[in-house]
């Protein structure tokens, strides 16, 4: 994104000065037309403040996997790769800019991995190291279809994940308004009966609505809390130590922590299995695998490979220090390293990891979904009876 100045013509006929952060001119240029402003003459790139500033936020986000997706069966069917980023490039979508400074960097000679890692916020280091090994081994349409294959199974998964999750997330939400509708409302306006009548509730009746105006009182500190706690969640994404205690607090939480180390380690194994089935070095492809690890205790635990290799270790033994393997990885994979097939395998212990996850994700939702109907359900009991004690007591009153 650039800052480029412009001198403009209002809706209501004035001339202005503004500042506009965009891909490119074209870009920019079209952004003003939305905001209704005609652009006179283009006053080059921006140095200067007090100016209306305006941003083109509308441009979609760019999509590695629909870029590839794209890509790939233009590559297959042996178009040059320029002219295939020419193709992508005149559907004028949100991947036009970076598509525009890939062939701009091919124009000037240079490779297409190169560019790629130049643009990390884009392009992951998978898809760059592919890239190098698919341009070195003259088989990039192959590389690159075979990427698309992968980053396909990794929008599926995270897809089925979060579908997944939608129907506890929207049971837990009307779970937690029915609470604090029962204790903040109905609960309040039912105990002034008993209030009018001067006497004193029963022990169950008086605890519940207790806690009530313990919520009511206390108001204030939830929208603070939910603040605090997307704050702290941003800050534990990022690197230091409140995000390393932050993925240790994640693996030690109950059934959770297990998908998680699942979920870390298969895309690391998956991963390599790529990088070693497309004849990437394995020093490389190690380093390149531990990279797509977002868990820090789960990258650590994989940090001693590439020194190990390098003494000669077997790939097998080094791996097997990690607690995180799944069960029974190691014995498959020193079958491969005396085949010579340690790709295939890779991938064959990495797709079984994904299907247990899948699995525990079933699981977890299972026993999930009841659980929260059985807490809502035993608080409503409690309600009940606390409002049916009070009405017998009324009744054995009078």
């Amino acid at each position: 994104m650039v800052k480029l100045r412009y001198a403009v013509l209002t809706a209501t006929g004035a001339t202005r000065e503004v500042v506009v952060e965009a891909v490119d001119d074209a870009a920019a240029r079209r952004c003003l037309r939305r905001q209704g402003m005609m652009v006179i003459r283009n006053l080059g790139a921006s140095s200067r403040s007090g100016v209306w500033r305006f941003s083109c936020r509308r441009t979609p986000r760019f999509d590695v996997y629909t870029f590839t997706n794209r890509l790939a069966p233009l590559l297959a069917a042996g178009i040059p790769l320029e002219h295939g980023l020419a193709v992508l490039e005149e559907e004028g979508d949100g991947e036009s800019g970076v598509v525009r400074q890939l062939r701009r960097g091919l124009h000037e000679g240079r490779r297409f991995s190169r560019l790629a890692r130049e643009m990390p916020e884009h392009f992951p280091p998978l898809f760059v190291g592919l890239m190098e090994t698919g341009e070195e081994g003259g088989c990039l349409p192959e590389v690159t279809c075979e990427l698309r294959s992968f980053l396909k199974e990794s929008r599926e998964f995270r897809e089925f994940v979060l579908t997944s999750a939608i129907y506890p997330a929207i049971v837990i939400s009307v779970t937690l308004l029915v609470i604090i509708l029962l204790f903040t409302v109905f609960l309040p306006r039912f105990a002034k009966i008993f209030e009018e009548l001067g006497r004193e509730m029963p022990f169950l009746t008086r605890a519940m609505l207790g806690i009530g105006n313990f919520m009511q009182a206390i108001w204030w500190v939830w929208p603070l809390l939910i603040a605090g706690s997307v704050l702290l969640y941003r800050k534990s994404r990022s690197s230091g130590r409140l995000k390393s205690a932050g993925d240790r607090m994640l693996l030690r939480l109950p059934l959770v922590g297990g998908i998680i180390s699942a979920v870390q380690t298969g895309r690391f194994l998956r991963t390599l299995s790529i990088m070693v089935r497309n004849h990437v070095q394995l020093l490389p492809a190690i380093r390149i695998s531990r990279k797509v690890i977002e868990n820090d205790v789960i990258r650590e635990s994989f940090a001693a490979v590439e020194d190990h290799l390098r003494g000669g270790s077997r790939l097998s033994t080094i791996l097997g220090t990690s607690p995180y393997m799944p069960r029974g990885s190691i014995a498959m994979l020193k079958i491969a390293e005396e085949s010579g097939e340690i790709g295939e395998m890779l991938e064959r212990i990495a797709g079984e990891s994904e299907d247990e996850i899948r699995l525990r994700v079933r699981r977890l939702l299972a026993f999930l979904e009841p659980g929260i109907i059985l807490v809502l359900a035993g608080i409503v009991l409690l309600v009940v009876l606390a409002i049916f004690l009070a009405i017998m007591d009324m009744n054995a009153i009078q």
